[in-house]
C-alpha cells in the first residue's frame, strides 16, 4: 500500500514538473521577437524557423493544387508583449519553400 502511494505521487510529480516546463518553453518562445530580416525566399520551413528561433503559432491554411503538383501553406508567426500580441506575419510556403510574407490582417484571409 506504501509503496502505491509513493508511486502515485512520484507519477503526480513527473506530470506538475512537464507541464511546468511545457508552459515555461512557450512563454519564452512567446517573448522573441520575429526579425523577419533574417529570412531568405526559398528557405525551407525547418531553416526559416531556426533562423527565426521561434515555432510558428499555428497553421492558417493549407492547399493542394494536385494538376500542377503545387502545396501552399500559410504559417503565422506572432510578436508578444506578455499576454498581448502586438504583431503577427503570414509566411507564404510553396512545395515547402519560402515564397512571400505579410503582416496579418483581419480585413482578409491569407491568399492561397
Amino acid at each position: 500500500m506504501i509503496k502505491n502511494i509513493k508511486l502515485s505521487v512520484f507519477v503526480l510529480l513527473a506530470i506538475i514538473t512537464f507541464t511546468s516546463c511545457s508552459a515555461y518553453n512557450l512563454a519564452v518562445d512567446r517573448s522573441k521577437s520575429v526579425n523577419l530580416t533574417s529570412i531568405k525566399l526559398g528557405m525551407s520551413k525547418e531553416e526559416v524557423q531556426a533562423q527565426l528561433k521561434k515555432k510558428p503559432d499555428n497553421i492558417v491554411a493549407t492547399k493542394n493544387y494536385p494538376e500542377t503538383n503545387t502545396m501552399v501553406q500559410v504559417v503565422q508567426y506572432s510578436e508578444w508583449n506578455g499576454d498581448k500580441k502586438l504583431e503577427s506575419y503570414w509566411l507564404y510556403f510553396v512545395n515547402d519553400k519560402l515564397d512571400k510574407w505579410e503582416t496579418a490582417s483581419r480585413e482578409h484571409q491569407p491568399w492561397i
